[in-house]
């Protein structure tokens, strides 16, 4: 979602008075629903406990009585994404061909798998005339979540002239995860070279996590873990000094508040999905079976290794580099 937000500028100031829906899932909801360039959103719940087909036609309904004129696929595989406004009988329908979703669609482009995500975005509106848009990136948290995290950090024992290191432990693929001894190891030596508490960010399942990891290190950790919500986290990365993190949605926020960030990839490729701009750095291993996009590991020998291989000194060496 946070990817996709150039192409939503884009879209805004190509047609300013236009009104501008995202169909989305329930998981994102709250964050684009103050999204600064959408007008509505609409929420696709085809992962809900009922049929999927009575979802499909539900949503179809919806979108067709709305009356779109225009309809931009941006999801860059999803036919189901494509068939909907061909159901709804949206007039103009845009996207890239891919899984034989052209058919469904009026005006559709090749897919290219070597761009950043970004431009893959940006790219399918050059299908009508949007070009040459500027790529940056934005988050859309506010004054009071800035205040929030000001106060939650000077309950901590935090000032707001001390420096900050922010951990993100937790992501969605176990294949993208670091090791939490590993996490460990850099906190720890962090604290012993400057002195400098780390902030455990994440959301609220990612709470065990924190736990073992201040388990596992003497350094000053502050576990902020499920005690934000996604806009105040946005803020509380914009706080940190430099972020570390696995390939997760909170490396891409840090990236959209302007906060360094190293980042760790293993089964994804970082070309297509490292932190966009300038100031960060990715650390990888060139395992040959990487990318893989594997959501669990295919290795008999040496499971996980694109991760494993990255080592806590590596990681330590270029954040010391990065402060």
């Amino acid at each position: 979602m946070i990817l996709l937000t150039p192409a939503l500028r884009a879209l805004k100031c190509a047609y300013p008075t236009a009104h501008l829906t995202l169909m989305l899932r329930p998981l994102v909801a709250e964050l684009m629903s103050t999204h600064p360039y959408l007008d509505e959103v609409i929420i696709d719940t085809k992962d809900s406990h009922g049929s999927w087909f009575a979802e499909l036609r539900r949503i179809v309904s919806c979108v067709r009585d709305l009356h779109f004129d225009l309809a931009i696929v941006l999801h860059p595989t999803s036919f189901r994404n494509a068939l909907i406004p061909f159901l709804a009988r949206v007039p103009e329908r845009i996207g890239s061909n891919v899984n034989g979703r052209g058919i469904l669609l009026t005006q559709s482009c090749s897919d290219r798998t070597d761009l950043h995500e970004i431009h893959r975005y940006l790219r399918v509106l050059k299908r009508i005339g949007i070009r040459d848009q500027p790529a940056h990136l934005e988050f859309w948290h506010t004054e009071a979540d800035c205040h929030f995290v000001h106060q939650l950090l000077a309950n901590c024992g935090v000032s707001p002239g001390d420096r900050l290191v922010g951990v993100n432990l937790g992501t969605t693929w176990q294949t993208k995860r670091w090791s939490l001894e590993n996490f460990a190891t850099v906190i720890t030596a962090l604290q012993n070279r400057f002195d400098t508490p780390s902030i455990l960010t994440g959301s609220a399942s990612e709470i065990p996590l924190g736990q073992m990891v201040q388990q596992m290190t003497h350094a000053n950790v502050i576990n902020l873990i499920g005690k934000t919500t996604i806009t105040q986290l946005g803020a509380l990365i914009e706080r940190c000094d430099l972020y570390l993190t696995c390939d997760s949605g909170p490396m891409h926020i840090a990236a959209a508040v302007d906060t360094p960030t190293v980042a760790l990839f293993g089964p994804t490729n970082p070309a297509r999905h490292r932190p966009y701009g300038n100031g960060h750095y990715v650390i990888e291993k060139p395992i040959s079976c990487r990318p893989c996009y594997k959501r669990t590991c295919r290795r008999n020998d040496s499971p996980y290794l694109c991760m494993t291989e990255i080592q806590a000194t590596d990681v330590v060496e270029q954040i010391i580099a990065s402060l």
